[in-house]
């Protein structure tokens, strides 16, 4: 074959014969923002049939719907982000944490200048090689670019045998948890990947596009091997309890109810999936009355959001079984086959405690009552509203879930129903940026109904997104809990006792957002609920539209909020002892 001199062909087939073996693997969306450098990128994307390619201006917001694509994808599929040379690469990095951290597979395409032009002083010419540290695995493509002639041939014989296409398959093996098909240390642990390209100019290719061959899929085989676990149980195993944080599926709750043990188990899991009596939601508030002594813990997913919770598994570490989960300091992470979950039960069943089961049933039955009593009345109280979302909600719903606050209402105020919602959120890092564009993401595609429950401050940061509707018709209903600023910090002990000025200035450090205007420059629909006007949310609900983003401003006394607070504390103390 003759050789490619030309620059502008060199780079525009690079990129399609990579595109093209990314779509043959799987991949189906891709989010690109606007550069020079990443033309050819954007070329091979367009061209694609298979890929179904988004035009996102901030590469921050880009990053952060990529991810919110992949979360809302049952099998977490990774999708592509592109971005151009230069600091454009450095605004991904906030959601590559993200993904990193909460374990949600991404793959990164960044277009570099030549490496000759590195440490040069040449314009939008920054060290882009392993940017990002430990929180991606780094690949660089100077090597195949520069080597293209033989693996193009190969393209075009249509051989499965070259190395771009090894090199292609062992970068999306390594985002979905392997490394050259590969499982690490028995263990699975998806991540974001990084594929750097030098691109040397001229950048546009004006030739033919239409004679390259169509692939066919490939068939990657991924299956899970599963770790042995049967013999942890025994005649001294009578108070058994599971935890379920954001890993669950049916057989742990079927062999839960057949055996009798109780679920700890939070709004991320299956809570608002199936109806179980021995599903207990409220377990915060029970562990703020009651001291639990468990013989063993089953422990499925991340480490959990309530600090109760959590207190209550590092007191029992050495009573505690991951056997769903990725690597955490002082926990061994075994995967088992929850479909012999069955088998470890089995042998000891005469030994389980059923009290202990029905005596945890009981007080979320307390609880529940109580808290439904209560908010019988409206009352300004965040988790009063969630509440209301919550059951307001149609099923088979998407719901994302902001951090700080809400998602802690979420998990205390919130029971078991049989709805379907399926609840995501960004708790690897925890961070409070990105939460709007994570929800576009989780809603492209979707024509069930789509919301986002998030505080003002997270709002303001995230503001940008807004702008995307533009380019990807999606249907969004987004409640803003304003309680002007970050009450969070009310649960810090002895912090809100200080100077109230300062405590204002430099903690609460409230927005102060004309939420109205923002929604007619970003042409969404808004929706007021005033502190007395609650009971809209359901209204609001059942009248939003398809293809818009609806923002729902609801007013919140941040003061009355900690009074309810306090009295459903004080109240429930009195009831569960």
């Amino acid at each position: 074959m003759k050789e490619i001199n030309d620059n502008s062909k060199k780079n525009y087939i690079f990129s399609s014969l990579i595109i093209s073996y990314f779509s043959n693997l799987g991949v189906r969306y891709a989010f690109l923002s606007p550069g020079s450098r990443n033309t050819p990128l954007m070329q091979a994307l367009i061209h694609n049939k298979k890929i179904k390619t988004f035009s996102v201006i901030d590469e921050r917001v880009s990053a952060f719907v990529g991810l919110g694509k992949t979360k809302s994808n049952k099998l977490n599929q990774p999708v592509i982000v592109v971005t151009t040379s230069g600091s454009a690469v450095a605004n991904l990095f906030p959601a590559i944490i993200e993904s990193f951290m909460s374990k949600v597979p991404l793959i990164i395409i960044t277009a570099d200048r030549p490496k000759k032009l590195i440490g040069t002083g040449a314009n939008q010419t920054i060290y882009q090689n392993r940017i990002f540290g430990k929180y991606a695995k780094y690949f660089d493509a100077n090597l195949y670019i520069n080597k293209l002639d033989k693996n193009y041939e190969n393209y075009i014989n249509n051989k499965r045998d070259n190395d771009l296409l090894g090199f292609i398959k062992n970068i999306y093996i390594t985002s979905l948890g392997r490394e050259n098909n590969k499982i690490i240390k028995n263990d699975f642990l998806p991540k974001p990947v990084h594929l750097n390209i030098p691109f040397e100019e001229p950048l546009y290719f004006d030739g033919d596009i239409s004679n390259h061959p169509i692939l066919k899929p490939y068939k990657l085989n991924l299956d899970k091997k599963y770790n042995s676990y049967s013999e942890i149980l025994g005649p001294k195993h009578s108070k058994i309890l599971i935890i379920c944080t954001d890993i669950c599926d049916i057989a742990i709750l079927n062999v839960a109810k057949k055996y009798h043990v109780p679920i700890f188990m939070e709004s991320r899991s299956l809570r608002f999936s199936k109806k179980y009596k021995n599903i207990i939601s409220s377990y915060d508030l029970i562990l703020n009355n009651k001291i639990l002594k468990p013989d063993i813990i089953f422990r499925f997913g991340s480490r959990p959001i309530s600090k109760k919770l959590n207190q209550l598994i590092d007191k029992n570490k050495n009573k505690t079984h991951l056997l769903k989960g990725y690597k955490e300091k002082g926990f061994k992470s075994n995967w088992l086959d929850t479909s012999k979950f069955n088998q470890l039960f089995k042998a000891s069943k005469n030994n389980i405690d059923k009290k202990w089961c029905d005596d945890l049933i009981n007080d979320q039955r307390i609880v529940k009552k109580y808290i439904k009593s209560f908010f019988k009345k409206a009352r300004s109280h965040e988790g009063y509203i969630i509440n209301r979302i919550i059951s307001c909600l149609p099923k088979n719903s998407n719901l994302m879930i902001g951090n700080s606050s809400p998602i802690r209402d979420l998990d205390m105020f919130t029971f078991n129903m049989d709805k379907k919602v399926n609840v995501h959120s960004n708790r690897g890092a925890s961070g409070i940026d990105g939460l709007i564009s994570t929800a576009i993401g989780m809603s492209i595609d979707q024509k069930r109904f789509n919301a986002l429950i998030i505080g003002d401050v997270s709002f303001y940061y995230d503001l940008s997104a807004l702008n995307i509707l533009k380019s990807i018709p999606i249907n969004l209903s987004i409640f803003i809990i304003n309680n002007q600023g970050g009450h969070i910090f009310d649960r810090l002990d002895k912090l809100k006792d200080q100077n109230k000025s300062n405590y204002r200035k430099y903690w609460l450090t409230p927005v102060e957002l004309n939420i109205k205007s923002l929604a007619k420059i970003f042409n969404c629909d808004y929706n007021y609920i005033g502190l007395n006007m609650y009971k809209k949310i359901p209204n609001i609900i059942n009248n939003a539209k398809d293809n818009k983003i609806t923002l729902i401003e609801i007013m919140v006394d941040s003061d009355k909020h900690q009074l309810n607070n306090l009295k459903i504390e004080e109240n429930l103390r009195k009831k569960l002892n």
